[in-house]
């Protein structure tokens, strides 16, 4: 008989049977049915809310809608002419990711999910997002240079690589410091943090690596051992370090308008704009002409994150043509959709070599 039936019990009261309350009489405890259901929903509700809140040692890129690089810029002193067509940078937001954009990612290989631990060390904190500000600053300095250079104007600039953030219980934890300066890898000078990242990408867990480094001003010399970052395969230093500009002689003034933009991958766009902004050659040519890739001082573009969905956002501005760095042409091209061209450059003079084609 089931749970709910009314089933007779032996009671010395005369030697009669009396049947029982039912098991959801009033004042009495609900049915266990009941309590397995209730108990479901919150088990269910709870691994739902877990899968769409529980953070991840990953960081997720959702893209965001492209800025103009023309009003961002700024110069005096010198004669410029103006850009037919449009110039734009690609941008992405970042926020820490779950379980459920992890499995965005598995059913959609064009998603990208990074290592925590390599993009925001100590998390998407608001120091983080200010010293992407800070980056994008010094990046765009440098930038600057590529691109007046890239037109014929003699610059000299000065570079240096500078500690951002340090990773708790990394190789570097209580080894750097936001604000130092690394002078020197195993003897060998750096003027730009990619060749720090160079050396550490084809590094073994366990390998050393000598850094003479300037520390508030004392300069010395630190072994640290690297080890792999984290939860990923990635063996490092555990630091982000920024290519920041410590002197820049132009013979005209070039400024940036205020902006909450942060990081480094506008270099390669804005040193085209630049290009085009000091020359006399129509180099967009009533294009709209959307891109991303860092730049270092020798005009080589670098990797950045969240490419796939920078392409997608190009695609939805309505671009004619997306510069990406050639690293990452893979990545690009399968983002992006039928029509949208879409070119991998290595170099400041590449980007500016596909542009002047037909």
């Amino acid at each position: 008989m089931s749970d709910t039936s009314l089933r007779a019990r032996h009671d010395h009261d005369g030697g009669r049977h009396r049947p029982t309350r039912p098991a959801h009489a009033p004042g009495r405890a609900p049915r266990p049915s009941m309590l397995r259901a209730v108990t479901y929903a919150v088990t269910l509700a709870l691994v739902v809310w877990a899968t769409i809140a529980t953070p991840l040692p990953y960081v997720e890129y959702r893209p965001g809608r492209p800025s103009e690089i023309p009003p961002l810029i700024e110069v005096e002193g010198t004669d410029t002419t103006p850009i037919n067509g449009s110039t734009a940078l690609l941008t992405v937001f970042l926020r820490d990711a779950t379980p459920y954009s992890g499995l965005r990612v598995l059913l959609d290989p064009a998603r990208q999910l990074s290592p925590a631990a390599t993009i925001a060390p100590n998390g998407l904190t608001p120091e983080f997002f200010e010293a992407q500000r800070d980056t994008f600053a010094d990046a765009f300095q440098v930038a600057t240079a590529v691109g007046a250079r890239a037109a014929g104007v003699e610059v000299e600039i000065t570079t240096e690589v500078r500690v951002v953030d340090v990773l708790e219980g990394s190789p570097a934890d209580g080894v750097l410091a936001p604000g130092d300066r690394l002078v020197a890898a195993d003897g060998r000078p750096l003027s730009d943090a990619s060749q720090l990242q160079a050396r550490t990408r084809g590094a073994d867990d366990g390998d050393q690596l000598r850094l003479t480094i300037d520390h508030a001003g004392s300069e010395g010399d630190v072994t640290v051992r690297l080890t792999t970052l984290g939860r990923t395969d990635q063996v490092g230093l555990g630091i982000l370090a920024e290519t920041a500009t410590s002197g820049l002689d132009l013979p005209f003034e070039v400024s940036l308008s205020s902006t909450r933009i942060g990081g480094p991958s506008a270099g390669m766009m804005t040193a085209v704009t630049l290009f085009d902004l000091l020359s006399e050659e129509d180099l967009i040519a009533g294009r709209t002409i959307l891109g991303t890739g860092t730049v270092g001082i020798d005009g080589r573009v670098g990797p950045v994150g969240g490419v796939p969905e920078k392409v997608r956002a190009a695609a939805a501005y309505g671009a004619d043509l997306v510069l990406v760095p050639q690293a990452q042409l893979e990545a690009a091209q399968l983002a992006a959709p039928e029509g949208l061209t879409v070119v991998g450059v290595a170099t400041v003079d590449d980007a500016i070599a596909a542009l002047r084609r037909p």
